[in-house]
């Protein structure tokens, strides 16, 4: 049998999408539907309980790239996208690298954020992926921006129709990217939508205004501090009902118009004849906080910030139309690419091959430098923990069953038993994650088992220095674009 050609890569990647914004992961309103990304899912796996290693942007996306988790990478934080460099773990390998040095072209497009001393890509091309442009334009053109009303911090607006709107350029540019190449390539299409404030044009802006989407309730068996904490920093449980019902339509908008974005991508792929031999990943760096208790944006490990869309086509390996819903990771994608390609992964790429390798037992996320000058918004010095120091750093257990996360670094030292602040939830009898079960004693085992690993792991941490990270760490001019 003659060895098959090399396959090329698609990486769709998207900012702030949960995975039950997408009608193929079950979303609670019927009038919502992605017909395009549904159309992925068809084609190839949809991974039901899938989890970024870190709810925030840099560590995230830094995780995707090595197949590492923040306390191997040292990058915990967003911090670790300042002006300066701060340590971080030596010796890290991104799996694009890898590629490269395979023979594939590697390409970016749109939004990369990753600390300034990894380069994963041969080409990286960010337009379209600027907050800042976006806000300004809205601005310029007379357009309401909708914030909360706690911090105030800016959640929605609507792009002036007379204007191109810029995250377009992405689509186009990685379309044009596919048709240019020469030999095997991977291309990524790297959304900031639907990130917070979600601005989106029409008729994409208004095209869920008709829907109700009444504010969830709050948490009747109890929360961490931590997830209370970020809430009141938030303060959108006195955000205007008006005001919460327009975020939710352009969030929902936000979705659709990156739904007609994958069907341009797809529809490409087909009139370049490159789709039987092309692996598609579509993902998110994590989820986000839609109102729901008060709080917006990511940040915790509540299942809307840390659960993510995961879809992978691969035309050789993957049976199309499959269902998993056994634990996936952010962490998993770099090794699940190589192998789809035929290219060996280094040791350095941790993670699993989703479409070979047996799934684990439990996975770990993590988030947080756990410094007394960490701030839950690090680029505008807000948001210091429940007890008024610094912003913890936290650690999350997740088996098919349970959730567990504790806080595990305060204030430059490791959390006390009482800082800890356990979270326990058991998902099979709370799907939500709601009721914290921590102190019933029939949790007991279950609850010192999943403590233990997280203690266990957080002792072998990669821990930057912490003048060394706020010394790097240069926050730019304050914009509704944070974190």
């Amino acid at each position: 049998m003659e060895p098959r050609p090399p396959l090329n890569v698609l990486w769709i990647m998207c900012d702030e999408l949960r995975a039950d914004a997408i009608s193929a992961y079950g979303n609670s309103h019927p009038e919502i539907q992605t017909p395009n990304i549904d159309r992925l899912a068809q084609a190839g796996v949809l991974f039901e309980s899938s989890y970024t290693a870190c709810p925030v942007c840099v560590p995230a996306r830094t995780s995707l790239a090595t197949g590492r988790l923040p306390d191997e990478t040292g990058v915990w934080g967003n911090e670790a996208y300042g002006d300066g460099a701060h340590s971080i773990a030596p010796n890290l390998v991104t799996f694009t690298e890898v590629l490269a040095a395979a023979g594939w072209s590697t390409l970016d497009f749109g939004k990369e954020h990753l600390p300034p001393s990894i380069s994963p890509w041969q080409s990286q091309d960010p337009a379209g992926s600027d907050m800042a442009e976006l806000v300004h334009g809205v601005r310029e053109a007379g357009g309401k921006i909708v914030r909360t009303s706690g911090m105030r911090f800016a959640v929605a607006g609507t792009w002036p129709g007379t204007v191109p709107y810029p995250p377009s350029k992405i689509t186009e540019n990685a379309i044009a990217a596919m048709a240019e190449a020469d030999g095997p390539f991977i291309v990524r299409a790297s959304y900031l939508q639907p990130h917070t404030p979600v601005i989106v044009p029409e008729p994409w802006a208004s095209r869920y205004a008709d829907v109700d989407f009444a504010e969830s309730p709050a948490h009747e068996g109890g929360t961490s501090r931590f997830e209370a904490r970020f809430a009141e920093i938030n303060g959108g449980h006195v955000m205007d009902p008006a005001d919460f019902q327009q975020a939710q339509v352009a969030y929902h908008g936000a979705v659709s118009w990156l739904d007609d974005q994958v069907g341009r991508l797809l529809g490409a792929l087909e009139r370049l004849r490159l789709a039987d031999s092309t692996v598609i990943v579509l993902t998110a760096d994590h989820g986000a906080h839609l109102g729901e208790d008060g709080a917006y944006g990511k940040h915790t490990f509540a299942p809307q910030s840390h659960r993510v869309p995961l879809i992978v086509v691969d035309p050789h390996r993957a049976a199309p139309g499959t269902r998993r819903s056994d634990l996936a990771h952010g962490t998993d994608i770099a090794r699940t690419v190589l192998a789809s390609c035929g290219v060996d992964a280094p040791e350095q790429i941790g993670g699993r091959d989703l479409l070979r390798d047996p799934a684990p037992e439990m996975i770990i996320s993590a988030i947080g430098y756990g410094a007394a000058e960490s701030r839950a918004f690090p680029n505008r010095g807000i948001g210091t923990g429940a007890e008024g120091g610094g912003w913890p750093q936290r650690f999350c257990a997740r088996t098919r069953r349970y959730r567990l996360d504790i806080t595990t670094r305060i204030d430059g030292i490791p959390a006390t038993r009482e800082q800890q602040d356990v979270f326990l939830a058991d998902t099979l009898n709370d799907p939500e994650e709601r009721y914290n079960v921590a102190g019933d004693p029939r949790y007991e085992g279950v609850r010192e088992w999943l403590r233990t690993a997280i203690l266990e792991r957080s002792g072998r941490a990669f821990q930057p220095d912490d003048t060394d990270v706020y010394k790097a760490f240069a926050p730019p001019a304050a914009t509704p674009s944070a974190s």
